[in-house]
């Protein structure tokens, strides 16, 4: 599997599924994790931490791939999410996001988001924990 297909599985498995799965976030991402997102930083604990929040908040988060691509560990997306919130309000949000992989597991990720339509509390679903 190469590392852009990882990577899209990854996005695909985690943020798709509307249920919080440890096994399949450790399944994909690495112990050392790092990530980036609109100037916040989250370790590994707190990535997993914030996964489990927007399964809180959400009822279903589609994911659309615009542009991948990927050389020497390294893998570029541009893709848009899109979120039904429990309380029934929506909210899209564009994705620019570099993951650094090694040993096939994705080890950082440097990511800025921007809200294309919801509420102004939104701009948070990146990073909110």
């Amino acid at each position: 599997m190469t590392e852009t297909h990882r990577v899209a599985q990854a996005l695909r498995e985690i943020i798709c599924n509307p249920a919080h799965d440890d096994a399949t976030i450790c399944a994909f991402f690495s112990p050392k994790y790092q990530q980036y997102v609109d100037g916040k930083r989250l370790d590994f604990a707190g990535f997993v931490s914030h996964m489990a929040a927007l399964k809180q908040l959400t009822e279903r988060i589609e994911l659309t791939i615009l542009a991948i691509a990927g050389e020497d560990g390294n893998v570029l997306t541009h893709h848009r999410v899109r979120v039904r919130k429990k309380v029934g309000d929506f909210a899209e949000i564009e994705v620019f996001a570099h993951f650094t992989l090694q040993d096939g597991l994705i080890i950082r990720c440097e990511e800025l988001t921007r809200l294309m339509s919801g509420a102004a509390e939104d701009r948070s679903l990146g990073s909110v924990n």
